[in-house]
């Protein structure tokens, strides 16, 4: 079963993978006609009702196949020009049909024997207004066969179409059953599994952004406990987390590089964690990273037990993860995310570095993994998907920091770290193709923190 953001984020992955969505709205219009066709036969004379998007376009186009052998009339409801997307466009401008007003929908619909709903799609939400709301009542009311397309219009609010039977796509939608949808046909309309099982740009949409009204911290806090030994994989952490969007990014060191990451960027917030007051500043954050530049023979336990009542996200990497499972004992009541690459994974768990034991790994732990690779491999052991891209300057050191820092940002705005693990990875490798089609094998780190802005934006938009 799809929710109304799984089925946002395949439209968005289907276009940065394939292309638009065209192809797949001429499916879906074909497989809707072919099942009227199996369920009413031909000779039926066939009401089409539009809405302004592409459920619109795929009831064009089920109207122009369905009039081969039936007599079809289509109502936009808003007039044919008021459809909104390029795909719809596409499909009213292919398939030229009876276009009627609202004056003979009335007529139409007293002497039709079916309706097509044609009206929402599964992202619409809220009650129909005017006057969407008074065609749904005319045609629930009109004792035709009702077919909805997807989803039955107003699903799940107090005007909804009640139809006889819905075509949807893929799979079953949430909140879709018999006495909402009828009779329901899953239909495959030929979705690659790659834009299920792959990160890319529809992984935003499981991102919370930032409100107009929103205040300091709200958009995200981040603590990053490292640079203890090794200065720059915490400040390039930290710029990571700074420029995918956090609010508050503070870095716990200790004496030793306290001066060097504090006069690095005036945005990063740098605290000296050998001060006992301030361990138990860690915990006010909704993101932990535990690990870059933390250096070998250090030991945060202190730190650990200070975070036993903490219920925010912790991120292991690099050494880090060697306190894993300290940590879980201490943090009962957190969520962690691990980022292993292979040599590291073989270390943790004395297995080889695949999917397999990766996932059998992380559902074993309560975890969730990002296992770094040519194509990572996240996966919090009930799902997995991979992120494809970068390229071979993205073995430079600094590279995983960088990603940590997104990873701990994304996270802060993602209320599943399974999500957020997937986005992060996916802005990670794009940022290093973006900086490689820039410099090819001649680009550094800030370059990349430099494009992350960038790359959000183009998926954003």
């Amino acid at each position: 079963m799809l929710s109304f953001l799984d089925v946002k984020r395949a439209d968005r992955n289907y276009e940065f993978f394939f292309g638009d969505l065209y192809g797949l709205m001429f499916n879906a219009g074909k497989r809707t006609s072919e099942k009227v066709m199996d369920e009413f036969g031909s000779g039926n004379r066939i009401l089409i009702v539009c809405g302004t998007g592409n459920n619109a376009g795929d009831g064009m186009v089920a109207a122009r196949l369905l009039s081969e052998n039936n007599e079809v009339s289509v109502f936009p409801v808003k007039g044919k020009d008021s459809l909104r997307t390029p795909e719809s466009r596409k499909a009213a401008g292919k398939y030229v049909i009876e276009i009627i007003d609202l004056e003979q929908f009335h007529h139409k619909l007293g002497e039709c024997d079916i309706v097509v709903d044609a009206l929402f799609g599964s992202g619409s939400t809220g009650a129909p207004k005017k006057p969407y709301d008074e065609i749904i009542l005319a045609i629930n009311h009109s004792g035709r066969k009702i077919v909805s397309i997807d989803v039955p219009s107003g699903m799940g609010s107090d005007i909804a179409v009640r139809p006889y039977m819905t075509v949807t796509f893929t799979d079953s939608k949430e909140g879709m059953n018999s006495e909402n949808s009828g009779k329901i046909f899953i239909t495959d309309i030929g979705i690659p599994q790659k834009v299920f099982d792959h990160c890319g740009p529809g992984d935003f949409v499981y991102y919370k952004q930032a409100m107009t009204d929103s205040h300091k911290g709200m958009n995200g806090t981040v603590a990053i406990v490292g640079g203890w030994t090794f200065h720059g994989s915490a400040i390039f952490s930290a710029m990571g987390a700074l420029r995918s969007g956090a609010d508050l990014v503070k870095v716990f060191c200790t004496s030793r590089n306290y001066n060097i990451i504090a006069s690095y960027n005036p945005s990063i917030i740098v605290r000296n964690i050998d001060e006992p007051e301030v361990v138990r500043e860690v915990g006010n954050n909704n993101v932990i990273v535990l690990g870059p530049g933390l250096g070998k023979n250090q030991n945060p336990d202190a730190l650990l037990g200070s975070l036993r009542d903490y219920h925010g996200i912790i991120i292991l990497d690099a050494e880090g993860l060697e306190k894993f499972d300290e940590a879980r004992e201490l943090c009962k009541d957190s969520r962690f995310i691990l980022t292993p690459h292979k040599a590291e994974f073989v270390k943790l768990t004395s297995e080889e570095p695949n999917v397999e034991n990766a996932s059998k790994f992380s559902r074993r732990k309560n975890c969730t993994m990002i296992l770094k690779g040519v194509e990572d491999i996240i996966t919090d052991g009930n799902r997995v998907m991979y992120s494809a891209g970068g390229n071979p300057r993205m073995t430079m050191g600094g590279t995983g920091d960088l990603l940590t820092g997104i990873l701990a940002s994304v996270s802060s705005r993602c209320e599943d770290p399974f999500r957020a693990a997937c986005l992060a990875s996916f802005i990670n490798k794009k940022t290093g193709d973006l900086a490689y089609r820039q410099r090819a094998l001649w680009y550094d780190l800030d370059d990349m923190i430099n494009l992350i802005p960038e790359v959000m934006k183009m998926s954003l938009e």
